[in-house]
């Protein structure tokens, strides 16, 4: 698998930047993925315009990183291993060497977690089920916490849970809800913020949700509404400290793979998150996305296919 993406101006991530170049060897039952891809601090895919539109609602933070770039909370070095039952229950443990600002030629391996998904796949999701998915997931990151010896007691800690629910699973008006909560287990110590390690080892609640319409025409999608939003307390700080988000928007298919959309979104930061993110922001998008995969010298089917799910046809 091979993953790169245009880094934004200004961003320290030079002109390429590789999200995803990973090995993946896969069975009937097992997965092992070694390499640079997406971490699991986060459950679900959200229809927003971007996938960090929402980046501190709906990702546990590294808690290593400075917050000049989003992508430090999304892609890591991984090392993982999947088993799988019933072809629907996914059991993953995994390690990752999350970048690290202060030490960035640091490679070792500096998180694990455990998760825990059921999930229906795409080819029967017009199957009529209300859940589509449901799952938990647990990260440690093996942070050095001033007075802390022990490896377990110095961790930042994060427990995600997430679902998906079809309230109107029909082939053609789609109606969907998708949800996420993060807890973080942070330091007790921490009750004010001063930069960006602070918010991200501090205790912490968010949750997000998005509720989304879609239109499908002769099996594709046609177009799509979604109103989303979320919101974060920040406990244990001496100032009252909370976050808001709401996003809205809508896409349409021109025709192959092209869609054109519009997307507003507002935020809102109180107390120290004030300092760190400003007071409210307003942000207003138009998009034309096209979007794409090519898969060289495929000789095999996919394991989510309906001939496999109903028939085994992989082995």
């Amino acid at each position: 698998m091979l993953g790169i993406q245009f880094p934004d101006a200004n961003s320290d991530l030079g002109q390429v930047f590789y999200n995803n170049i990973f090995m993946r060897i896969e069975d009937e039952k097992n997965i092992v993925k070694v390499g640079r891809t997406l971490t699991q601090t986060i459950l679900n895919e959200f229809p927003t315009l971007r996938d960090d539109d929402a980046i501190r609602f709906v990702y546990a933070l590294n808690p290593f990183s400075d917050g000049v770039n989003t992508e430090r909370d999304q892609y890591a070095n991984v090392l993982e291993y999947a088993r799988i039952f019933n072809q629907r229950f996914f059991v993953s443990l995994h390690g990752e060497n999350f970048y690290d600002s202060l030490s960035p030629d640091n490679f070792k391996l500096n998180s694990m977690g455990i998760s825990l998904m059921y999930r229906v796949p795409f080819v029967q999701k017009w199957d009529r089920n209300i859940l589509q998915e449901i799952g938990v997931s647990y990260n440690n990151y093996f942070t050095d916490r001033p007075g802390y010896s022990n490896d377990f007691k110095s961790s930042v800690k994060n427990l995600i849970f997430s679902t998906t629910l079809n309230l109107k699973p029909d082939p053609i008006n789609f109606i969907d809800f998708k949800f996420q909560a993060i807890q973080n287990f942070g330091w007790d110590e921490i009750t004010a913020l001063t930069d960006y390690f602070d918010y991200t080892r501090t205790q912490s609640t968010s949750v997000f949700g998005t509720f989304r319409y879609m239109k499908r025409k002769q099996k594709r999608p046609n177009y799509q509404f979604t109103l989303g939003g979320g919101y974060k307390s920040l406990s244990n700080l001496n100032t009252d400290s909370d976050q808001f988000i709401m996003i809205a928007n809508s896409f349409y298919r021109l025709g192959e793979n092209f869609d054109i959309g519009f997307q507003y979104r507002f935020t809102s930061n109180n107390g120290y998150t004030k300092t760190l993110f400003g007071k409210n922001e307003h942000r207003v998008q138009f998009a034309l996305v096209y979007s794409f995969n090519k898969i060289f010298n495929k000789q095999f089917g996919d394991r989510n296919q309906l001939l496999n799910l109903e028939h085994n046809y992989i082995r």
